[in-house]
């Protein structure tokens, strides 16, 4: 039932993506991306060191963080970068919400239906490294614009 909840959300966060404008998508999108890359190469990391157990065999396991990702992680990155960028203390603090709705609000449900629970991890290491990735997209975002400011 998680799982098909977990790709439910997967379809409801990309159809979002239909409010925003098509500026801000091509905009914002490579900087999802390397959001994307940055959290897969955690997860990977962190599944490598056995930093969480998850349930299923190490394929559904693959496609539900794939799906997480992708989904609302990759979609949520899109709409704080859309609604923030230009502005890094709401950036900052937008991250800083959201980081700690998913370690203390998103972790305990997934860890009491038996999906994920983190091991060697804690929920401050979450918050450190999501905030630290989220401190190298911002720099990133700001890098990609510099061409485009003095096009302008």
């Amino acid at each position: 039932m998680l799982v098909t909840l977990i790709r439910i959300l997967f379809v409801l966060s990309w159809t979002t993506v239909l409010f925003m404008p098509n500026k801000s998508i091509k905009r914002f999108f490579p900087v999802t991306i390397g959001s994307a890359l940055l959290t897969v190469t955690t997860v990977l990391i962190g599944t490598h060191y056995h930093f969480w157990e998850e349930k299923g065999t190490s394929k559904n396991r693959m496609w539900n963080h794939l799906i997480l990702v992708l989904g609302p992680f990759a979609v949520g990155n899109m709409w704080i970068f859309h609604l923030t960028y230009g502005n890094f203390v709401l950036y900052f603090l937008a991250n800083l919400i959201n980081n700690f709705s998913y370690a203390f609000g998103g972790m305990p449900l997934l860890a009491k239906a038996k999906y994920l629970k983190y091991v060697k991890f804690t929920r401050i290491h979450h918050i450190m490294i999501t905030m630290f990735e989220s401190f190298i997209l911002y720099g990133y975002q700001m890098l990609y614009d510099k061409p485009y400011s003095k096009q302008k």
